[in-house]
C-alpha cells in the first residue's frame, strides 16, 4: 500500500512538473513572439460602414473604433461625413493645392492609422497641399466615380486623384436597369450612364439592420468558436503559428517541385485566377468588358473633373505579386497555371496606354516599388496584400515628386 501510494505521488509530481514546464515554455514563447515578432492582438472588424441608397456604401459619420487582423491593429476615425479624414470646409479658404482622393481600401488606409495613409502623408511632407480622403474599402472605379460626383464635387479642389488598384479594379459589376442602388454601366443602346433604381427608405433601413446583425462579432459562435476567438484575441503565439502554417503551405504549393509533382501525377489543381486573369497573354471576353468599362469611367472622370476646373490624376497601385518576377511565378504555379503564359506588367502597360489616349495624367508606382522591394524594403503586409506604413510612405513621396514635375506644386 505504501509503495503504491508513493508511486501515485511520483506520477502526480511528474505530471504537474510536465504541465508546469509546458506552461513556462509556452509563456516564454508568447513573450518572445510579443517582443521579437509581435502579431495583432485583435481580429474583430468593427462596423464602420452602412448601406447607402445611392453610393451603395458610406462611412458611418463620426465613427471611431479598432480595425485589426492577424497582422495589424489600427484605430479608424471617421469625420462628420463618414470619411476617414479630419473635417474640411467646402471652400478652399487656405488656397493650398487641394486634392480629392477616391479609391478602394488602399486609399481608405487598410492596415495603417489615419495619419499614415499616403494622402495624409502627402500633407505632412508638404504643407502647401490639402488632401480630402474619400476612399472606401471594396470600391471600384464606377462606384468611385459616384463618390466624386455626389460627394467630391461639393468641395473646391484642384485635382481629383483616383487610386486605381491593378489587382481588381479592371473587372467590375456590370450595371442593368434593375441595379439597386444605381451603377454606372452601358445601357441597351451602348451608352455609358448611371442605371438602376434607388431603394426606398424602408428598404434601406432593413438592409442596414440586417448588416448590423451580420457583423455582430458574437453572432453564430458555438463553444469551439468562442474558444478559438479568445485564443486569437489574446495569444499572439497562436496567431503566429496560424500565419506560419499558411505561409509555408503557400510556399510549398507555389514551388517548382510541387508544381512538377502534381503535373506528373496528373493532378490539375487550378484555383481562381483573380489578378492573374489581367496578365494572361490572351484576354478573355470578361476582361475585355472590364477594360471597356474602365475606359468609359476614366473618360467620364476627366469630363466631370474639367467641369469643376480640376485635373484628373490616376495613381496605379500595384498588386503584391508584381513586386518580383520570382514571386509572380511562384503565385502563378500555386494557382495551378504555367508562368510562361502570363505577363505581370501587362495590365500596367494597358492602363498607361489608355490614360495616354484619354489625355489623363497618371503615375505608375510599379517601377519604384519593385526597386524598393529588390533593395530589401517590405512595402506590403504578407497576408493582407495591402501596403504597410512603408508602402504608403513611398506612394506619398512619389506622388509629390510627380506633382512638382507637372508644375502643380511649386514648393
Amino acid at each position: 500500500m505504501q509503495f503504491n501510494r508513493e508511486k501515485r505521488r511520483k506520477r502526480w509530481f511528474s505530471a504537474i512538473a510536465f504541465v508546469g514546464t509546458l506552461c513556462i515554455c509556452l509563456a516564454i514563447l508568447e513573450l518572445g513572439v510579443r517582443f521579437f515578432a509581435p502579431q495583432s492582438t485583435l481580429r474583430q472588424r468593427d462596423l464602420f460602414f452602412q448601406f447607402d441608397p445611392l453610393l451603395g456604401a458610406e462611412g458611418i459619420a463620426n465613427k471611431k473604433g479598432i480595425f485589426a487582423t492577424t497582422q495589424f491593429s489600427t484605430t479608424v476615425i471617421h469625420n462628420s461625413e463618414g470619411f476617414r479624414d479630419y473635417e474640411h470646409s467646402k471652400k478652399n479658404n487656405t488656397q493650398k493645392l487641394r486634392v480629392i482622393a477616391i479609391g478602394d481600401s488602399f486609399t481608405w488606409g487598410h492596415g495603417v492609422e489615419n495619419e499614415e495613409i499616403y494622402v495624409k502623408r502627402m500633407e505632412a511632407l508638404n504643407p502647401h497641399i490639402e488632401t480630402i480622403n474619400m476612399g472606401g474599402p471594396g470600391g471600384d472605379p464606377p462606384g468611385e466615380l459616384k463618390v466624386y460626383l455626389f460627394r467630391g464635387t461639393a468641395y473646391e479642389h484642384n485635382i481629383v486623384l483616383l487610386g486605381f488598384y491593378i489587382g481588381n479594379d479592371i473587372i467590375t459589376t456590370h450595371a442593368t436597369e434593375e441595379s439597386s442602388p444605381p451603377q454606372f454601366g452601358f445601357d441597351k443602346d451602348g451608352n455609358f450612364s448611371l442605371m438602376g433604381k434607388v431603394p426606398s427608405a424602408e428598404e434601406v433601413q432593413k438592409i442596414r439592420e440586417e448588416s448590423a446583425r451580420k457583423y455582430d462579432p458574437h453572432k453564430y459562435r458555438d463553444l469551439k468558436g468562442r474558444i478559438n476567438y479568445w485564443f486569437i484575441q489574446h495569444l499572439q503565439s497562436y496567431t503566429l503559428i496560424d500565419n506560419l502554417q499558411d505561409h509555408f503551405s503557400d510556399m510549398l504549393k507555389g514551388s517548382t517541385f510541387y508544381w512538377k509533382v502534381t503535373n506528373a501525377l496528373g493532378l490539375k489543381v487550378k484555383r481562381p485566377m483573380d489578378f492573374l486573369q489581367y496578365c494572361a497573354k490572351e484576354d478573355i471576353p470578361e476582361v475585355e468588358k472590364g477594360w471597356k468599362l474602365t475606359k468609359a469611367v476614366l473618360a467620364s472622370l476627366k469630363e466631370y473633373a474639367l467641369l469643376n476646373h480640376a485635373e484628373p490624376y490616376i495613381l496605379f497601385i500595384p498588386h503584391i505579386t508584381q513586386m518580383s518576377d520570382s514571386f509572380f511565378k511562384q503565385t502563378t504555379r500555386y494557382l495551378g497555371y504555367k508562368p510562361e503564359n502570363f505577363d505581370s506588367k501587362k495590365p500596367n502597360r494597358r492602363l498607361a496606354k489608355l490614360c495616354d489616349q484619354l489625355g489623363i495624367a497618371y503615375l505608375d508606382l510599379l517601377p519604384i516599388m519593385r526597386k524598393k522591394t529588390a533593395e530589401g524594403k517590405k512595402l506590403y503586409y504578407e497576408r493582407e496584400y495591402h501596403w504597410n506604413r512603408a508602402g504608403h510612405e513611398v506612394a506619398a513621396e512619389e506622388v509629390l515628386k510627380d506633382f512638382k514635375k507637372r508644375g502643380w506644386l511649386h514648393k
